[in-house]
């Protein structure tokens, strides 16, 4: 399992050489970097990043739950480094590092999948630097227009949703909502699979053209 982590800098005296701490939780806007732990075990475990550390390195691992225990980096490739704790953990927090991480994926995926087409328009937009006159302008479309796409009252068809994900700048599953793209496909595939067993025909040779 794959567990999404960060890594916090804390400079020390000189002498000391500072303070580097693994937490295993989600990651915050003041981390370093994001890095990801594969292959955890009570006796170390494997990150993979742009991560700061050097072999023979010793740093904090925090677990969610207030355990924290030093590693030590004992060997490097690239962007990996495998790494050993100095005391092993107990198979109890390890047991809650991937319960909490598991919760907190799925808390996550639920938080995207709520987001509507709309809201997801109106993010992309502001992050473009675009007002509403500007977009539909680009559009070729009438202001309305776009207020009605924001505020879920109607969709763009299928000629303007690809016009909007190049001037947004973002992919087209990205801008329909990963939770959707997916839905679509997965009804498109049955329904090509229908269509084949009613035809007799190969399911590959199966076309479904949408015009929304």
């Amino acid at each position: 399992m794959v567990v999404a982590a960060h890594i916090e800098s804390h400079p020390g005296e000189p002498e000391q050489g500072g303070r580097v701490k693994l937490g295993l939780r989600a990651a915050a806007t003041t981390s370093d970097a994001e890095v990801l732990v594969h292959n955890i075990s009570t006796t170390g475990l494997l990150l993979e990043g742009d991560i700061r550390l050097a072999l023979n390195d010793d740093f904090e691992v925090a677990f969610p739950h207030g355990e924290t225990v030093v590693a030590t980096v004992n060997w490097v490739s690239q962007r990996l480094r495998g790494c050993m704790f100095r005391i092993p953990v107990s198979d109890a927090t390890l047991d809650a590092a991937m319960l909490h991480n598991a919760v907190a994926t799925n808390q996550a995926n639920c938080e995207r999948g709520s987001e509507s087409f709309g809201l997801r328009l109106h993010q992309f937009r502001l992050a473009k630097g675009l007002t509403q006159s500007q977009l539909a302008r680009q559009l070729k479309v009438s202001e309305p227009s776009i207020s009605h796409w924001e505020t879920d009252k109607s969709r763009p068809k299928a000629g303007r949703m690809q016009m909007l994900a190049v001037i947004l700048g973002v992919p087209m599953p990205e801008l329909l909502g990963y939770d959707d793209a997916e839905t679509l496909r997965k009804l498109v595939d049955k329904a090509k699979e229908e269509i084949a067993r009613a035809a007799g025909a190969n399911v590959h040779n199966v076309r479904i053209t949408i015009d929304m």
